[in-house]
Formats: structure tokens, sequence, C-alpha cells
């Protein structure tokens, strides 16, 4: 090979090696993150209930950008030893100053309870509490079944839907879910709702009528449905018009047959005579059933006088010792 050719040769070969060594340096700069400060904080390694103490097992210290470290968070163990959460802290949150009590001091479950609004509480049994899913914070409607009841009013099993979109502030003790979710394995005993002063009153009321029962709802569903009342005629698709009608010739059929019955059970009474005995004869007189007299022929003018009615006079009846009869039984 020609002198010449080497050498253009090895300054390509040279001109290539720069020029890949030059790409490397570029690509390799721009690969490289950003050095970024670093400050450690603690957050939670799980859920943190309010009103639980924190400890050593409950959060951890992690290294976060010190440009995105969120104001009031906890850096030094001293600052978090002996203090309870006021709101629930959830997993891998920062710790808060803002979201803790004061060293010793506990939560105040009550003071909760939103303005205006009161807690009422219902007992309830793995039927009435959907099996134990019913957690605080959840959204649920009330029932109630009502039975039979006539003294009431009520001539038909119903039931109804009376109050919608209540949040349950409590399930037996427990204001909020624990970490693991332990209380849905368990059967609640009580659950406590967020109310009106009104809808509590109407709570009561329900359970000394009938059987109060929680039906769980979506947290978004807002809907309140009008549609909510179902009783024995609607269950079974039977028209209460028609019952009514046939209620009404059922009765209107029963009634003549019950007079019928009356009429053919009462006695009948006989008709009847009187013999009435006058000093110059012997009358019989004939009466219906219902003691009205039977006239007929001269029956009329033997009728004795009504009361008060006046006598005619008689012949006076001589005062001797031979006329001791006939004697006169008429009235004078």
């Amino acid at each position: 090979m020609r002198p010449k050719s080497l050498v253009l040769l090895a300054l390509a070969l040279g001109c290539g090696l720069v020029a890949s060594i030059g790409i490397s340096q570029v690509l390799d700069s721009n690969g490289k993150p950003a050095q970024v400060e670093t400050v450690p904080i603690y957050v939670a390694v799980q859920t943190v209930n309010l009103g639980d103490p924190i400890d050593e097992t409950l959060v951890t210290l992690e290294e976060w950008p010190k440009e995105k470290v969120p104001v009031g968070a906890i850096a030094a163990w001293e600052d978090l030893e002996d203090r309870r959460p006021r709101a629930t802290i959830l997993q891998g949150a920062p710790i808060l100053d803002s979201h803790l009590l004061a060293k010793g001091q506990h939560i105040d479950t009550l003071g909760a309870i939103p303005a205006d609004m009161r807690i009422k509480t219902i007992s309830v049994d793995a039927r009435r509490s959907a099996a134990g899913l019913i957690l605080p914070g959840n959204r649920v409607d009330l029932q109630i079944f009502i039975s039979r009841n006539e003294r009431e009013g009520i001539f038909t099993p119903r039931t109804k839907v009376f109050l919608q979109n209540i949040r349950v502030f409590a399930v037996d003790q427990k204001v909020e879910r624990s970490a693991d979710g332990e209380e849905s394995r368990t059967i609640a005993k009580t659950v406590s709702l967020v109310v009106t002063p009104k809808q509590a009153n109407t709570i009561t009321l329900a359970e000394n009528l009938g059987d109060v029962s929680l039906i769980p709802r979506n947290a978004d569903d807002e809907a309140i449905i009008s549609d909510n009342e179902v009783d024995i005629d609607s269950l079974l698709g039977r028209s209460t018009s028609n019952n009514r009608e046939m209620e009404r010739s059922t009765v209107e059929a029963i009634v003549p047959s019950i007079e019928d019955m009356q009429s053919s059970m009462a006695p009948v009474k006989p008709p009847f005579s009187m013999t009435i005995i006058y000093p110059d004869e012997v009358s019989k007189i004939e009466f219906t059933a219902a003691g009205d007299p039977i006239l007929s022929g001269n029956n009329s003018a033997l009728l004795p006088p009504p009361i008060g009615a006046p006598i005619e006079d008689s012949e006076p009846i001589e005062n001797d010792a031979d006329a001791d009869f006939p004697i006169d039984l008429r009235i004078k």
C-alpha cells in the first residue's frame, strides 16, 4: 500500500475515534440525574388509626427531596414520642406536627361530631348489619319492617326505607377503620350514625314499631330513591282495588244471607184466643201472632171497654135477699 494511502487511513481512524469519544461523553452527561439534596423525615409504614399511640413499629425515617418536604414534617423521634394522631394517617404519608395531639393528650371522640348533628346508636346483628361489612365512614340506608298490627292501623305487613345516605360514625366502639381491617371479620352489636335531631327521633320511633336494618350503599351514590315501600300486595302482584271490590261484593253477599238465617231461626208465635165471661154471656176473641184482635161478626161489641171509659147506667138491682145473682162484674 502506498504511503499516502496509509496516512489517509490513519487520519480517518483518528477522526472516528475522537468523534466516538465525544459522543459517548455527551450521552453520559445527559444520562446522569442531577444531584438532589434530601433530608430524612418520618413517614407511616402502615395506617395509623385515630387516637392510637405512635411507636417505632408504625413509622420510619425516609429520605425526601428537600424541596418536596411538606411544612411541619417531623424528623426527630423526640417530636413523635408519646403522641397520638388526631386523624387517621395513611400508609406512606409523612408525619406532620399538625396531624398529632400534644404529648399525653387523648382524642375526644365526641369532638368529631359535626355541628348541628347528633349520634344515634342502634342495636344490630349479622342480618341487620350486612353480615359485618359495615365500617366507620360508610354510608347506609335505614329500612323498617312492620308486622300486621290492626290496633295501630297496619292491616298488612310492609317494609320501607325511611332514611337514606346516613354516615356511619362508629361500629361498636371503633370510630376509625383498623389498619388490617380486622373489624370487617367480626359481627358488630351496635352501630352509631350521624343524624339530625329529627332523624334521631324517627329512628327511635321506628325501633319501637318494627325491625330496623341497615342497607350499605356506595359512598359516591347520593341519589335519593322515592319508590322505597313494599307491602304484601305489591310483593305478590295483587291489585288493591280488586281486593276492595272483592271484599265489598263478599260483604254484600253475606249480609242478606245472615238476615235470612236470622229470620229462619226466629221462633214463630202462634195465634191465640181469649175467653171473656160476662154476667149474661161468655165470649171468645181470637188474636193474631202480633197481638191484634181478629174482628169478625159482632166480636167488636164483645170487647171490654177501655180503661177509663164511661159505663152506661144500668137498671139498679133491687136490694133484697133473693137478688144475690147474677153479679155484675163490669167495672163501675
